[in-house]
């Protein structure tokens, strides 16, 4: 019951920052047509999730810690339904080559994050 708390209130927390997150994308992109929040969330949370699976004090993989904080609060924070969704609204509205640019480089950009996360944890924890 513990870990289902635990979950629970990061997955509140990640969602509300992904929120912000978006707000604070169309601040500084007005009227783009490409959705840049969900993109900087997704690769944040890619990068915080890389660097997690390399921090010395997550590698013991503490329950409590981990659910809270990758399942959780980064489960919350990052969403492929949204990546989906953003990606179908670019085709039904005629823009394919965003939605391809949006739907692909997500994923791999994503990947390359987490990977840069893990090194850069590896490279400040030795």
């Amino acid at each position: 019951m513990r870990n289902t708390l635990l979950i629970f209130l990061g997955g509140g927390l990640g969602s509300v920052l992904r929120f912000w997150t978006v707000l604070a994308a169309q601040r500084c992109w007005p009227g783009a047509v490409f959705p840049a929040g969900v993109l900087v969330a997704n690769l944040l949370g890619s990068f915080i999730l890389g660097f997690l699976f390399a921090w010395p004090a997550m590698r013991a993989r503490d329950a409590g810690a981990w659910f809270f904080c990758a399942t959780g609060v980064l489960g919350g924070y990052t969403t492929f339904s949204t990546l989906a969704g953003d990606s179908l609204q670019l085709l039904l509205n005629n823009h394919p080559l965003p939605a391809l640019l949006n739907a692909f480089g997500s994923i791999t950009a994503g990947l390359l994050a987490a990977a840069l996360g893990w090194q850069t944890a590896r490279f400040v924890f030795g």
